[in-house]
């Protein structure tokens, strides 16, 4: 995969490399990450065909974790096969490749020096009791049972009010679509238009029917 070469202040340069026996195919080769927003159209990040490999090299801050993959144009999206380590990405069943710059040191703040005062004596007020609040966890379902859900996609749904499948079930489409919109474009390609009607299922317990529902699906389609 990567060599990495630390720079100067809080920056490491990564050279992204594909060797031409993981190569999908001859044809051209982008580099997608969190550090580009996985946005395909952006040429900057297309790989340099070297002989039969690909390299490319990018400037990435120091102490993070990044997620990435390759996306060629005739064999799809792949991983590197030496990545730093392999986590779930938004699509079920597909993990995303990882380069680990957090153990390097990032840019040191300046602390500015300020002159110590003089203890002043403070008056001891006795403070009232105060009661404590007793709080209560929400409930919260496995939404990654429901087809086409994976583990990043059930937090943002967690996280906009949809973390039962009973609230799932209630959701409409298109509120669903749109807090995949608002969560970026890597997720706006998923299709949430069977997630209400499983939720349902999952909700009332009714686990055989949703397990055939979910043999008629294609990830969640």
């Amino acid at each position: 995969m990567a060599l990495k070469k630390q720079v100067k202040g809080k920056y490491t340069l990564v050279t992204f490399t594909i060797a031409e026996n993981e190569a999908p195919s001859t044809s051209n080769v982008i580099l997608l990450g969190d550090f580009n927003n996985w946005q395909t159209n952006d040429s900057s990040f297309q790989m340099e065909k070297k002989g039969g490999s690909y390299e490319k090299s990018v400037k990435l801050e120091n102490g993070k974790k990044y997620e990435f993959r390759y996306l060629s144009d005739d064999k799809g999206w792949f991983n590197d096969h030496a990545a730093d380590a392999y986590v779930p990405s938004p699509y079920f069943g597909i993990d995303n490749s990882v380069v680990d710059l957090s153990a390097l040191p990032e840019k040191k703040k300046a602390v500015k020096k300020v002159a110590a005062k003089k203890p002043v004596a403070k008056k001891t007020v006795a403070k009232k009791p105060v009661a404590k609040k007793t709080t209560t966890k929400a409930k919260k379902d496995d939404l990654k049972k429901i087809e086409g859900i994976g583990p990043k996609i059930a937090s943002i749904l967690t996280d906009n009010g949809y973390g039962t499948f009973s609230a799932l079930s209630k959701a409409s489409v298109k509120s669903l679509e749109e807090i995949l919109k608002a969560a970026g474009p890597r997720y706006t390609m998923h299709k949430p238009g069977t997630w209400p009607k499983q939720a349902k299922l999952a909700a009332s317990g009714d686990w055989d029917k949703l397990k055939t529902l979910q043999d008629k699906l294609d990830g969640g389609k």
